[in-house]
């Protein structure tokens, strides 16, 4: 690790302090100890909230069209410093912000490990009891 490790992440995250919206980072594991139903999904899940802070954006449509970008995906920004140490934004993880949930589709870090750029959808926050025979 070098001198600057951190440094640069932290310089940037309190150059936008105040000016970021707080949200939540949740994660959903599976619990291995339970084990997994006839579809091979898990029977029970566990869900972690992380405060974080960051930003929601819109790629511009030229970026969409050159880059194959949905309409329905927009870009997720979140500060590596608002999340807890050793805590990273993964691949279908959900962040809330301005009251909208997003899943996370890919996630991308600058080489200051400063800030994570996600591509993401709109949706909803993970119901544990979603599964219903009620139809």
């Amino acid at each position: 690790m070098g001198l600057l490790d951190g440094a640069i992440a932290k310089a940037i995250f309190d150059g936008f302090k105040g000016k970021l919206l707080k949200g939540t980072l949740r994660r959903r594991t599976a619990v291995v100890a339970v084990g997994l139903d006839e579809r091979g999904d898990a029977i029970s899940t566990t869900t972690t909230d992380y405060a974080c802070e960051g930003f929601v954006d819109e790629y511009s449509e030229f970026f969409r069209a050159t880059a194959g970008v949905p309409d329905n995906e927009s870009k997720v920004a979140i500060f590596a410093k608002s999340l807890p140490s050793g805590v990273r934004p993964l691949k279908d993880d959900l962040v809330l912000f301005g009251g909208q949930w997003w899943q996370l589709k890919t996630v991308n870090v600058d080489p200051a490990t400063a800030l994570w750029e996600c591509r993401a959808s709109r949706t909803q926050a993970f119901v544990d009891a979603c599964r219903s025979t009620a139809f």
